[in-house]
């Protein structure tokens, strides 16, 4: 975890939160739901396996939220910090097996600027 990446990246984390249609546009806000998921998605990352993790959270299955738009919010922070040019977070993961300690990290700095960001909307039930 890199605190002053994870600062930089969260005005990427903001709008990617937009962008990817995790904020409700009718009133700006988020779900409160999409908090406990990014950091269950964390948790993932750091407990089990990086490419394990990002799979199961590409499937939304039973969640109440849609994770695979937090997939999406993460690849988007990617893109424009890092110039990710793969369109799926799994695709880059897949792509990058050499290097999985990097990966891994600007993943989760990713995903700790989306939670971060997420204090910024209004979260609702």
């Amino acid at each position: 975890m890199n605190k002053n990446l994870i600062n930089h990246e969260i005005q990427a984390a903001y709008d990617a939160l937009r962008e990817s249609k995790i904020v409700d546009e009718n009133d700006g806000s988020i779900k409160k739901t999409y908090r406990g998921q990014i950091s269950s998605f964390g948790a993932a990352i750091t407990m089990g396996s990086l490419i394990s993790s990002v799979a199961f959270f590409s499937a939304d299955g039973g969640s109440e939220v849609e994770r695979s738009k937090l997939m999406k919010a993460i690849l988007l922070v990617l893109k424009k910090e890092r110039g990710v040019s793969e369109n799926k977070l799994f695709d880059y993961v897949v792509n990058h097996k050499t290097e999985q300690d990097k990966c891994k990290e600007e993943i989760l700095n990713a995903a700790i600027a989306l939670k971060l960001a997420m204090n910024l909307y209004k979260l609702k039930q």
